[in-house]
């Protein structure tokens, strides 16, 4: 009788263990696993600043920094998409302060991409960009002036710049604050297939992602 009744006891035991262990897979499973880093993690859209970096000399203590110009930028899963590319800086270091507001206007929104390829660092927080910029080009027809009589004057004729770009490093994308960071730099300006003696000139972004 009382082998039976530790018979009984050892077999309440055994299903105890058994419901709790049940309890605790379930409880494992119902609990959320964390996603892991991929590279597409970066394609988004992005809005912040760029400056504009002239090689000019340091600048003298408690000189403000420019504000930057505001700037917006989607990424897909192989290129970097500017819908309107801040070109007015680019423009007035080419023509001068005097003749860049009428080129600016005539040049209206100017659209560029880029091809860039994604890799992790060592601790998966940040993913590095290496571009492969394309000239940039812009094509400017000038509007028909009038004479003072009233008589169309000489047509002024069509402008083609042709900016060499290119990517002294590789962009960054941290994780922490989903921030974008990347630099572009001008190396080289053709206007009309005729080349033009132009200090590089350096784009730096600094971006957030918004979606």
């Amino acid at each position: 009788m009382e082998k039976v009744h530790y018979l009984k006891r050892f077999m309440f035991l055994v299903m105890a263990l058994g419901l709790v262990t049940t309890f605790v897979s379930c409880d494992d499973d119902d609990e959320p696993k964390p996603n892991s880093p991929a590279l597409t993690d970066v394609v988004g859209d992005y809005t912040g600043k760029m400056q504009t970096l002239l090689p000019t000399p340091a600048a003298t203590e408690g000189e403000e920094t420019p504000e930057g110009t505001d700037v917006a930028v989607k990424l897909t899963q192989d290129e970097v998409v500017f819908e309107k590319f801040p070109v007015a800086d680019l423009i007035t270091a080419i023509v001068g302060e005097e003749a860049a507001p009428g080129i600016i206007e005539a040049v209206g929104d100017v659209s560029y991409k880029m091809k860039y390829t994604p890799a992790f660092n060592d601790e998966k927080t940040a993913i590095s960009l290496t571009f492969t910029p394309e000239p940039l080009v812009l094509e400017i027809n000038f509007p028909t002036e009038e004479t003072a009589e009233g008589e169309e004057g000489e047509e002024t004729p069509d402008l083609k710049v042709e900016v060499t770009v290119v990517a002294p490093e590789a962009g960054t994308f941290a994780y922490a604050g989903d921030k974008l960071a990347l630099k572009l730099q001008v190396s080289g300006v053709k206007v009309n297939g005729e080349p033009l003696e132009l200090p590089t000139t350096t784009f730096s972004f600094n971006l957030a992602k918004t979606k």
